[in-house]
């Protein structure tokens, strides 16, 4: 495909007068932001969307994946168009009917996705999301995927699945030597292109101007970094991945600046979707300092599972007056169920307590308020679905509570890392863990429990029986080197009272510390796990930390 793009394109919708009115002249003050990654309006069971029926997208699901999450305190929206390779638009640099030709005649499969079948027949995606979104007074922003793996480690099979039509694009097969990596290699660090290459860029700047030239009534735009982040090869400085990505976001800037000049409105608005823990900046190129010339939001992302370790205290020191959002997820923690495949694992559920923490943490620490994604994957997804129920609703109505800075600093404290499944035998027996812990009201005693399963048990789902009458080891557990005194658990699977009913394990599997009034600190704290005995290997899954409010 020609990398050089030559077309005019015309606008196909009128930005409302009204909808000038969502913000003021400055930044706005969005407490709130809510990532639809569209697909899964048909991928999740929902009041709109029946598992059991044949996939079909309409416009009304459209509106109603929009509604469902227009709470107080969501000011704005993203729509994330599937992973960016295929224009999920009416696209005349990528048209889909040729695309989807070209794929037939590549793979020699026929293409069999309800969200193309949709847009063929002349249906569009992102126009009435904006405007869904106007009609509610929320703002709507596009999340474009600057450069997603997924399935991408496919595109040199012989025959893949129609399924995957979405995935595929003839450019990147075309220009294997964009990739950070070997053709043989389906590691996605490997799979995606190398940012390095203007012509790589190109393509992506490309369909970033023609969707933006569409839709010039969207609110603004945030890229998407994330999905997934890696960009160079490892020996290219740090100073010059920054200078690669500022100039990128810089021409992303400029297409919007246009839409704005085109029909009005107020300054459309561009954010960064990056990640949360610093260690990985490098990967992305991500300087918060240079990209706060450019850009006017960080949205910090944990990618899949929330976490409580986060660089919002980094990236606020170093942009002190760039807006920060902390992503909030579905999920904490995932694990594979036996013999199964994508998206069939078995997943512990955010709760209330968790997502109340992770805020009043992130806001501590600088953020100026919190986003969310994968959120509506709470609900029936995926396979293996008699194993990973029973499911939940997101908690929409629940979300409001963490725009209240007042109310959290009230709550009880839940803290939580996770062990990530590290064994613990003869040939490794001490751990470290770092947390960072805003102590809850009156830093009163408090509750450390660590969750151990054994090999069996790693990849079983909870409906399956756990191991009984072992021995799961002698663990001692220390505070900031003070050793702590282990108690029963009387807690349950879950400490709380929780409507959400799966995630958490079983009770048997977890072993309980206490913890004294005022030892744990504002900041970090390191949990230090030490197995001194066990008759086999288990597996360190969690660690959580329950601490009531005086």
């Amino acid at each position: 495909m020609n990398l050089i793009f030559k077309t005019t394109l015309a606008a196909v919708a009128v930005f409302a007068a009204d909808n000038c009115a969502l913000w003021g002249a400055d930044y706005p003050a969005w407490r709130m932001i809510y990532s639809n990654d569209t697909t899964n309006v048909l991928n999740c069971a929902s009041a709109y969307n029946d598992l059991k029926q044949p996939r079909e997208m309409t416009e009304r699901k459209i509106r109603e994946s929009v509604r469902e999450a227009v709470v107080e305190g969501m000011d704005a929206q993203l729509i994330q168009p599937a992973h960016s390779w295929v224009p999920w638009w009416n696209s005349k640099l990528v048209p889909l009917a040729e695309h989807e030709q070209w794929f037939r005649e590549h793979y020699g499969v026929e293409p069999n996705l309800a969200e193309h079948r949709y847009l063929l027949a002349g249906g569009d995606i992102i126009g009435p999301f904006i405007d869904e979104c106007h009609k509610n007074k929320v703002a709507a922003l596009v999340s474009f995927r600057a450069n997603d793996a997924h399935h991408l480690e496919y595109s040199f099979d012989e025959k893949l699945s129609g399924g995957d039509a979405h995935s595929m694009t003839r450019f990147y097969v075309e220009h294997p030597q964009y990739r950070l990596g070997p053709l043989s290699s389906r590691n996605w660090k490997d799979c995606v292109h190398n940012w390095a290459i203007p012509e790589a860029r190109a393509y992506k700047e490309a369909l970033i101007a023609e969707v933006i030239e569409i839709y010039p009534q969207m609110d603004g735009m945030e890229i998407d970094f994330l999905r997934h982040p890696f960009y160079f090869k490892d020996d290219l400085p740090l100073a010059e991945r920054s200078a690669i990505m500022c100039g990128f976001l810089k021409k992303v800037r400029a297409e919007l600046d246009k839409a704005q000049q085109k029909v009005g409105g107020q300054r459309r608005v561009l954010g960064v979707r990056v990640p949360t823990e610093p260690q990985a900046w490098r990967d992305v190129g991500f300087v918060p300092a240079d990209w706060a010339k450019v850009v006017d939001y960080f949205n910090l992302s944990p990618s899949y599972d929330m976490s409580q370790q986060t660089g919002v205290a980094q990236a606020r020191a170093e942009a002190p007056n760039t807006r920060i959002y902390e992503e909030l997820t579905h999920t904490t923690m995932t694990w594979r169920l036996a013999d199964t495949a994508y998206d069939q694992h078995q997943y512990r559920r955010s709760t209330h307590e968790m997502l109340e923490n992770t805020a009043r943490l992130a806001y501590a620490r600088g953020a100026d308020g919190v986003s969310f994604f994968n959120f509506a994957y709470y609900r029936a997804h995926g396979g293996k679905q008699n194993f990973k129920g029973p499911f939940n609703e997101p908690p929409f109505a629940f979300l409001p509570k963490l725009i209240d800075k007042a109310a959290l600093e009230k709550i009880d404290g839940y803290f939580y890392v996770r062990g990530r499944d590290l064994v613990f035998n003869s040939k490794r027996k001490t751990r470290d863990y770092t947390m960072d812990i805003l102590p809850a009201n009156g830093n009163g005693p408090a509750t450390l429990r660590i969750l151990a399963v054994t090999e069996k048990e790693r990849p079983q789902s909870e409906l399956e029986p756990i191991e009984t009458g072992i021995q799961r080891g002698n663990w001692v557990v220390e505070l900031n080197g003070k050793r702590l005194t282990q108690t029963k658990n009387t807690m349950g699977t879950y400490p709380f009272d929780s409507e959400i009913k799966s995630g958490f394990n079983k009770a048997e599997q977890y072993l309980s510390f206490l913890v004294p009034s005022g030892a744990l600190k504002d900041g970090d704290n390191v949990v230090r796990v030490v197995c001194t005995a066990a008759t086999r290997p288990m597996h360190l899954r969690w660690i959580e930390i329950i601490q009531p409010s005086k």
